[in-house]
This record gives structure tokens, sequence and C-alpha cells, in this order.
């Protein structure tokens, strides 16, 4: 029964996913606010890749019932990345990894990235290596690293490493 409600519980993150990555990837961005000042930036099997589009580098933060989620993204016109956090209790710093349930609530990180073909890669079945590490968050700001592999049926796995991130907090 408990794998049948963590099956539910991670189609309803992963389709989550697929509608912010939709949503923040389809919004104007405007390149004259690209000052530098937020990021994203990790390493994808030893080639660097960084966001610095401003209006795609946003932390939000949510609730339903007794599930808290946050999400922290970065894009341009052609790739996109998504880090989510979930937890039982308001998220906080702190370290995220795989996904558990919990006291009724998910547990833990999903780290989805859609590359310059349009591929998504996610971080593949319950058991994974990936981590996200939220170090800071103020009023206005969020600030972490994260890493794992990330997978694509049919495709060969991506490491992500060094992965660090620095965002606009929009609530």
């Amino acid at each position: 029964m408990e794998t049948k409600n963590l099956a539910r519980r991670l189609a309803l993150v992963l389709a989550s996913f697929v509608l912010f990555t939709l949503v923040t990837g389809s919004c104007k961005k405007d390149d004259a606010a690209d000052d530098g000042k937020y990021f994203v930036r990790f390493n994808a099997n030893g080639s660097k890749v960084e966001f610095t589009v401003q209006g795609s580098l946003v932390a939000a933060f949510g609730q339903a019932s007794s599930q808290y989620n946050a999400v922290f993204t970065g894009g341009d016109g052609t790739s996109n990345i998504s880090l989510q956090v979930f937890d039982g209790k308001a998220v906080a710093a702190g370290t995220f990894s795989g996904y558990t349930i919990t006291g009724g609530a998910v547990v833990g990180a999903l780290i989805g990235y859609s590359d310059a073909s349009g591929t998504l890669y996610t971080q593949g079945s319950v058991g994974s290596n990936a981590s996200i590490i939220i170090s800071e968050i103020t009023a206005t700001t969020v600030r972490g690293t994260f890493s794992g592999t990330l997978k694509s049926s049919g495709k060969a796995d991506i490491v992500v490493s060094q992965g660090e991130f620095y965002v606009w907090r929009a609530n």
C-alpha cells in the first residue's frame, strides 16, 4: 500500500515538474536584466552549464496540507533545470536527498534537467544519489548546492557535479 501511495505521489511530483518546466520555459526573458547577479551552474558530464537569465532564476515555496515543497529554477531559451525539495514541515536550510514517505509526506529531492535537445533527465527511481543542500534562505534569496546522476530512457546518464545556485525568492 505504501509503495502504491509513493508511486502516486511521485507521479504527482513529476507532473508538477513538467508543468513548471513548461511554464518557465515559455516565459519571456528580459535580457536587459541579465546582470549576472543570480545563477544556477553545474557540470554535466564534465561540461559547464550556467544559467544567468535573471527572469528564470527563481525560488518558490508552497504547502498543501502536510506536504511542503520548494522549487529552484534556471534556464535559457534552449535548456533548463528544476531543483525541488519536499518535506513534512516548512522547507528550511538543510540536506535533501532521495525521496521517501515520512509521516504521510514525501521527503527528499528531485532534479530535472532538460538539455538543448529537449531531452528531460531526472534522477530515476528510489535510491538515487541526487542531493540538494540549501545553505541559506533569506526573505529575498536562496543559495545552495546540488549533485546527482540523471537518467532519460534510451540515453546515456548525465552526472551532475559541482552544482550551485543563488536565486531570487518569489515568496
